[in-house]
């Protein structure tokens, strides 16, 4: 398979090495600087790509798509921070009639840990002494905050607890709202990736987490979504592959 890769920084080099130790080509390296408005998306540069994945900047990837999609080309995107956008995708996609597959996260243990939280989000529906929360952790480049990874985390918990109507950046006003949920971000380091959804009780606390030990993860899971997308139409989650591929429901 050949890709072109859009963004071209530390995930981008993660993921040519993934593509590569599974055969593939990268005919395309586009920096952020090199793509302004999306000017260095031509069909001559994608000439041959046969998927596009972006791991730009979130101000970028809408424009970025609308270049793939009027082109053929099929498309991963592993940024985040446009989803309010969606829908414009979406009208780009079915235009195009390609896929796209868009995560905010792509490692397959961040998916497992999905369903993890989904499935304790329904024990404590019926356990008030226990109150959730979400904390993520990055290194210090990440734009977004919180996390995609930590939003998504927000909304699985927003609809299996009912007593939660909505989150907000912790701290937040004091004293805090029972109805809200927390979401805390830290930029540190170069950690690159750390969530914990914690049930805090009257006299303990339970605590679901995630803890990436590199960008590997998330670059095989990005590979193997570009594999799976080739030939399809239409606009996917990661969950939606997972699913026909393990079988099980999103």
């Amino acid at each position: 398979m050949r890709i072109a890769l859009i963004g071209y920084g530390r995930m981008g080099r993660a993921v040519e090495e993934a593509a590569r130790a599974r055969g593939h080509e990268v005919t395309v390296r586009l920096r952020a600087a090199d793509n302004p408005g999306a000017q260095a998306i031509t069909a001559e540069v994608l000439s041959g790509a046969e998927v596009a994945m972006d791991f730009s900047q979130p101000g970028a990837v809408v424009e970025n798509v609308a270049k793939v999609a009027a082109l053929g080309v099929d498309a991963v995107v592993g940024t985040t921070g446009w989803y309010d956008r969606l829908g414009e995708v979406e009208a780009m996609v079915r235009r195009g009639e390609i896929g796209l597959v868009y995560a905010p996260n792509f490692s397959v243990g961040v998916q497992l840990f999905f369903r993890l939280v989904r499935a304790a989000g329904r024990l404590v529906r019926v356990l008030d002494d226990y109150d959730p929360s979400i904390l993520e952790i990055h290194h210090r480049h990440k734009r977004d905050h919180p996390s995609g990874t930590a939003l998504r985390l927000a909304e699985l918990l927003l609809a299996e607890v009912p007593r939660k109507k909505a989150w907000v950046q912790a701290p937040g006003e004091s004293p805090r709202d029972p109805a809200i949920l927390q979401v805390a971000s830290l930029r540190t380091g170069e950690n690159p990736g750390v969530h914990v959804v914690a049930l805090e009780g009257p006299e303990d606390r339970v605590e679901l987490r995630h803890e990436s030990r590199g960008r590997g993860a998330y670059a095989r899971g990005a590979v193997a979504a570009a594999e799976w997308v080739r030939g399809r139409t239409g606009l996917f989650t990661l969950d939606d592959m997972l699913s026909e591929t393990l079988g099980t429901e999103a």
